[in-house]
């Protein structure tokens, strides 16, 4: 059966990464759980094979999206990103047809906060902005908030939590009004 040749093959893997000592994989590397069955925990070494994808499809997808953008002048995007966080209490980067960014526009919406929305899809230097992002915060998904500055992450995800998450704790009206947001 083609399920276990692929299973087999993907296990043979696993044990061969486990026991690679090389530096690509020492990021990934954890000295509590081991691949192995039956070997000895404290010594044994497990790579932390989803974390090594993850990092992959991150770098891939930054990739991506900097061959999307195409030329453009790295210094003015990222100088006229620096002056949208400095400059605006609340911003959020966003596309006008992404659900989350939507979520996080009616959750501001119904505190009736001030904030200003860059909406990547139809602005000029949209995809060039979201290529910057990639080096600014570390990730290209949006929305991308910032609160006084400060990277709060998306709609349910980042530094901060994301907007949500403020919200659920009973931080998100603090920060708010600290700004000048109500």
């Amino acid at each position: 059966m083609m399920l276990r040749g692929n299973s087999a093959a993907i296990a043979a893997l696993l044990l061969f990464l486990s026991q690679s000592s090389t530096a690509f994989l020492a990021p990934y590397r954890s000295n509590t759980v081991n691949c192995a069955r039956g070997a000895d925990k404290a010594s044994s070494t497990r790579v932390h094979v989803f974390d090594m994808f993850k990092d992959a499809a991150g770098a891939a997808k930054k990739n991506l999206v900097k061959s999307l953008a195409g030329e453009y002048d790295e210094s003015a995007v990222r100088a006229r990103l620096d002056g949208l966080v400095n400059d605006n209490p609340v911003l959020m980067l966003s596309f006008t047809t992404c659900p989350f960014c939507i979520k996080a526009k009616e959750t501001l919406d119904a505190k009736s906060a001030k904030y200003t929305v860059v909406e990547l899809d139809t602005d000029i230097d949209g995809k060039a902005i979201r290529a910057e992002m990639a080096d600014f915060v570390g990730r290209t998904s949006v929305p991308a908030i910032w609160i006084d500055g400060k990277f709060v992450g998306g709609c349910n995800d980042g530094p901060m939590g994301g907007l949500l998450k403020l919200e659920q704790d009973g931080k998100l009206d603090g920060l708010l009004q600290a700004v000048g947001a109500f």
